[in-house]
């Protein structure tokens, strides 16, 4: 009996990793947190297999206590752990409101630690942690400053984790993808009265099935670091030999202001 604890499962790479660890690894039973039941129900249907459904909102104190109560009460063999909630809202300090700051430190940060925290204990030799990283963790970036920091965040988060957890045969891997075709960007573009890029400046956008496919082989390999996109990895090379100021600079060459962002 396989079992995978994926967040953030209703769409997009969460919902793409608990399709390709069915039908690709045999995960038998699947737990799928998010908000939107309809989602994860359709979900659930469609994979055909054992599938536990917790309506949650991680950025609640409630939604992360959901999911603990389901632990305690069921106390499962873990074998995947996926961290893929998270969201992103571009614009400089005075453009993004205090709720929404707040927000994206609570899912992408805050949820992420404390899930994996929880789920830890019951996982066994040979388990996998996945936490979503991004490609924009490794660059200062202006007016998308509170996301990429806190990518920053879950990317040494990761890499100290993996390190303490090898002694229980136990890796932990963050998957560091460019720009995705999923709703996460559609959401993260909506805004026209922001600081932000042009869709345009963020094509060709990553195929979603192919970069879950190629972190899920990573993964059980063992890496404790995924990036994919060329753009993203020529970002990662660049990073390590360019000062962190002629990249941000770069960053600031795609960016529209709110006036010009009718697109």
């Amino acid at each position: 009996m396989s079992l995978a604890i994926i967040t953030g499962a209703s769409s997009g790479i969460g919902a793409e990793f608990a399709l390709q660890l069915k039908e690709r690894y045999g995960v038998d039973e699947l737990w799928l947190i998010a908000r939107r039941r309809d989602r994860m129900e359709e979900l659930g249907r469609s994979l055909g297999v054992r599938c536990k459904i917790i309506v949650a909102d991680l950025t609640e104190k409630s939604g992360i206590e959901a999911v603990r109560e389901a632990l305690v009460q069921e106390k499962p063999q873990v074998d995947y752990l996926i961290n893929c909630a998270g969201f992103g809202n571009f614009g400089s300090f005075d453009q993004i409101s205090e709720a929404e700051v707040e927000g994206m430190i609570d899912l992408n940060v805050k949820a992420t630690v404390l899930i994996t925290h929880m789920t830890v204990p019951y996982m066994k030799r040979g388990a996998r942690i996945v936490t979503m990283g991004s490609g924009s963790c490794f660059t200062p970036l202006p007016y998308f400053n509170i996301y990429s920091s806190g990518k920053v965040f879950v990317l040494h988060y990761t890499k100290s984790l993996n390190f303490e957890l090898k002694k229980y045969g136990i890796r932990a891997t963050c998957f560091c993808p460019g720009w995705v075709e999923t709703e996460f960007l559609g959401k993260a573009t909506s805004q026209s009265n922001v600081t932000r890029p042009p869709l345009s400046a963020m094509k060709p956008l990553l195929n979603c099935k192919k970069v879950v496919r190629g972190c899920l082989r990573r993964v059980k390999r063992g890496r404790t670091m995924y990036v994919t996109g060329w753009y993203t990895k020529l970002q990662h090379l660049l990073f390590k030999i360019l000062p962190d100021k002629l990249l941000t600079y770069a960053w600031l060459g795609m960016l529209k202001g709110p006036e010009d962002n009718g697109n």
